[in-house]
């Protein structure tokens, strides 16, 4: 789902950005300080952790034409992603400019639009929402060993289904009844009374 992800957000902040200005995937590397910027924003994919508030519960089943089970899934997980934004170009205040355009894009996106989304990501009928995440750039560079810039973080919850088990009982095809067991009486009934037989003595 990582890569759907991926590429539903560089549609997102493609069509919001200045023309020709590119969206890349690429982490933060030394030869910034050194090779000839271009127009571009940057996603780095720096941190992923489970989202246990996002989890669901109940399995959800999947039935043929007759109504039968055929397969059964469990309930879908959520993933944190998180992405460090960053801008690129010939002079600081056009970086900012893309930065700008990039942050309202972000801020005013709760969920991805569903024209984003890749078809694999739409599949899964769930949203997947965006928010800027408090973590501080300054830490980022200084892992990283650069120095710092300006750029901010988002947070991205994506859905992530389990595979369906398909490992399902086949259903009943007959049902017998056995019509010939006794009834036994409720408890505390008494039992008919016996026919009494007169014996004759001489």
């Amino acid at each position: 789902m990582i890569t759907e992800v991926d590429e539903a957000l560089c549609v997102l902040l493609g069509r919001s950005l200045p023309e020709g200005t590119m969206v890349r995937l690429d982490p933060p590397k030394p030869t910034w300080e050194t090779e000839r910027p271009s127009n571009a924003i940057d996603l780095f994919l720096y941190g992923m952790h489970d989202d246990r508030g996002g989890r669901e519960s109940g399995f959800a089943d999947q039935r043929d034409e007759r109504g039968a089970v055929v397969s059964r899934r469990e309930p879908s997980r959520r993933c944190s992603l998180s992405y460090l934004v960053t801008a690129r170009a010939p002079k600081i205040n056009e970086e900012h400019l893309l930065l700008d355009v990039a942050l309202r894009t972000m801020l005013f996106t709760d969920s991805l639009p569903a024209d984003c989304m890749p078809d694999a990501l739409a599949a899964t009928d769930a949203p997947v929402f965006i928010r800027i995440a408090n973590t501080d750039p300054g830490a980022l560079w200084s892992n990283l060993g650069m120095p710092a810039r300006a750029a901010f973080a988002i947070s991205v919850s994506a859905p992530f289904l389990p595979e369906p088990d398909t490992d399902i009982a086949p259903p009943a095809e007959q049902l017998h009844l056995d019509a010939s067991q006794k009834k036994r009486p409720p408890a505390g009934a008494l039992a008919p009374a016996q026919p009494r037989r007169w014996v004759r003595t001489s």
